[in-house]
């Protein structure tokens, strides 16, 4: 709580009128009184309204809006913009005589995310292979593929519509939260010459890297590499580790060897066979297993070799309700530690549980 917290209308006017006791009448609707009220109020409405603001502008948190930025731009950082996914559409025309569809032509999936084709559509016999960008920046709209299946509105002699692959290369505008923390780190964390945060601020710096880590030295001298992830600690598309090699490759100092990489994720499977009592189902313990095993997973520090410990994922499970005893138990099919390197990012994988 602020100091100005606990000022009030009635204790600023107070205040005021304390040096003028004994000189003039301060009574309840006397003169001064009277004078003195309304610009206690308005004081009262800095102390309420326009401070706090300008706190956070000095030291901007998770509620301070557009003031992030603001600070952020002061240090040269500004917010990450997001990235529209790219993809490969399949149009299938009834037959060979279907006229060029002219780019700018929507498709979307069952579910309303829209692709827009960039190109127009040449037929070579029935088929037409087109490229086409999301409507909208966007994670949501790296959809599978074989879900881009709706023409959006009815061309003559089109059959169907779908992505023999997915969608790839989509980026949330950056949340406040996550510039919060970009700032942060750029002040945590000096920067200068080419150090090992300059290459963290460089690579952050590109639409869809929210994470890196940076190994100086890794194959001999004047080497580095630089492992970026998306969010969630994911792994990022080509276009995106290439953007941001390129980035780097622009702002480095002069002499150095850099190879850019993204994560690779690490998937851990849980199996195992439990004693568990009447009132719970495997498919329970399997969901309360798989939630602590990720808050687990998520607490590993990244862009860092270590472990995923074998006995801690096993108390874990013992510690899921209705679990009374185990009669087997693999983590990755063995009866020990998971190995994480620098450049793996571990995930949850499948959960199995079998009732004894």
């Amino acid at each position: 709580m602020a100091e100005y917290d606990n000022i009030t209308p009635e204790s600023l006017k107070t205040e005021m009128l304390a040096p003028l006791e004994g000189t003039v009448e301060t009574r309840e609707g006397s003169y001064a009184n009277t004078l003195l009220s309304p610009v206690a109020l308005q004081i009262h409405k800095i102390y309420q309204q326009v401070l706090p603001r300008v706190e956070l502008a000095i030291d901007p948190d998770e509620t301070a809006g557009d003031l992030v930025d603001k600070r952020a731009a002061d240090f040269g950082i500004t917010r990450d913009p997001g990235k529209k996914a790219h993809v490969q559409l399949k149009i299938t025309a009834v037959t060979t005589r279907v006229p060029v569809i002219p780019a700018g032509t929507m498709a979307e999936t069952i579910e309303g995310l829209r692709f827009v084709t960039l190109e127009d559509a040449v037929f070579e016999g029935r088929v037409a292979m087109v490229n086409a960008e999301a409507e909208h920046v966007g994670l949501q709209y790296n959809v599978d593929a074989d879900t881009i299946v709706v023409m959006t509105r009815s061309i003559g002699g089109v059959e169907s519509v779908t992505n023999p692959e997915g969608a790839t290369g989509g980026a949330d505008v950056e949340s406040d939260s996550a510039l919060l923390e970009r700032y942060r780190n750029y002040l945590r964390r000096p920067v200068s010459s080419g150090n090992v945060n300059h290459y963290i601020q460089w690579a952050t710096e590109v639409s869809g890297v929210d994470y890196a880590s940076v190994e100086p030295l890794w194959n001999g001298p004047g080497t580095v590499r630089v492992v970026i992830a998306g969010p969630d600690k994911g792994a990022v598309d080509e276009p995106t580790r290439a953007a941001c090699a390129a980035h780097i490759e622009e702002e480095r100092p002069i002499g150095a060897s850099v190879t850019v990489v993204s994560i690779e994720t690490l998937s851990i499977d849980v199996e195992a066979t439990v004693t568990l009592t009447d009132d719970v189902t495997a498919e329970q313990v399997e969901a309360e297993l798989r939630a602590s095993l990720t808050e687990l997973l998520s607490a590993m520090p990244y862009g860092k070799a270590g472990v995923v410990r074998y006995s801690r994922v096993l108390a874990l499970l013992l510690a899921c309700d209705g679990v009374e005893e185990y009669s087997s138990y693999t983590l990755n099919g063995k009866k020990e530690n998971v190995a994480v390197t620098a450049q793996n990012a571990p995930t949850v994988g499948t959960v199995t549980i079998t009732k004894a």
